[in-house]
């Protein structure tokens, strides 16, 4: 029987190639984050401004080492390198998507490390980090719990957790059409806000908060699927009908979900307490 991991990891792989190899690609990033300080390098729902809050929020600087949990293509690992001047590390489970985030990050000095492995048994020695951060990706990963247990054990005492994710705020949705748009890029765990508290506080977490950015959320989603309407003919081009239907419907859903109160996203940060 295939995992999870192993049922997302060719959506995630074609995903990665078609948005950071194809000029098509490239023109719907320039248009979906225009407004928001550019593309990045990395698909998420987290503006630039957004970006900068979270980085102040690890305390990365000169001679500290970061982890980017899910790092994808690498864009968010870049930008924390450039902007603090620590060691960057990204790890990601697609390997296409590290084979480009590699090509670029070595022009970035120190050059920044990306590994292909799993967000719940992370290869890396306990206490390896001052920082671990991720951006919108843990909602696809399953066993939360072992996820932020390995966080915990890979920060130093006193190193931080930073992430953004989309959350459970409302019913879950139960019909079929909504179901079945929310699944294009492989199935959602959605915590709850008050979840992800016991799950922290449980790893040995303290000084938790947790930040509602589902407006945000919202506003990015629409743009998302203003821009699959607007590049719909390169984008049909690249993706094909279907996978390009399906990433449209994707988007649409969760604006409409996000702006009903039962998907959102939060931004949380968290310190490792003592050994």
């Amino acid at each position: 029987m295939r995992t999870v991991i192993e049922e997302t990891r060719g959506i995630y792989d074609l995903t990665h190639r078609q948005i950071t190899l194809t000029p098509s690609g490239q023109a719907m990033m320039a248009y979906l984050w225009q407004d928001w300080g550019g593309y990045l390098g990395q698909l998420s729902w987290t503006t630039r401004d957004q970006l900068r809050e979270l980085t102040r929020a690890t305390g990365l600087a000169p001679r500290t080492t970061g982890l980017d949990l899910c790092c994808g293509t690498g864009g968010i690992a870049r930008y924390l390198a450039e902007a603090t001047g620590c060691a960057m590390t990204g790890l990601d489970y697609s390997a296409p998507a590290i084979e480009i985030a590699r090509r670029a990050g070595t022009a970035v000095r120190p050059p920044i490390r990306f590994d292909h492995g799993d967000a719940r048994a992370l290869p890396y020695p306990a206490a390896t980090f001052d920082a671990v951060v991720s951006v919108d990706s843990l909602v696809i990963v399953p066993d939360r719990h072992r996820v932020v247990a390995e966080c915990a054990r890979v920060l130093k005492p006193g190193g931080r957790l930073v992430f953004t994710d989309e959350v459970l705020t409302g019913p879950y949705p139960r019909d079929p059409d909504t179901l079945r748009a929310l699944s294009v890029y492989g199935r959602l765990f959605p915590q709850t806000p008050s979840g992800y508290r016991r799950l922290l506080a449980h790893a040995g977490f303290v000084d938790i908060g947790i930040r509602d950015t589902t407006a945000m959320f919202v506003a990015i989603n629409r743009r998302w699927a203003e821009s699959y309407r607007r590049f719909a003919k390169q984008g049909r081009e690249v993706l094909g009908d279907k996978l390009f239907d399906d990433g449209l419907a994707f988007f649409e859903t969760l604006a409409e979900q996000g702006a009903a109160r039962r998907l959102g996203q939060v931004r949380v940060r968290a310190t490792r307490g003592p050994a």
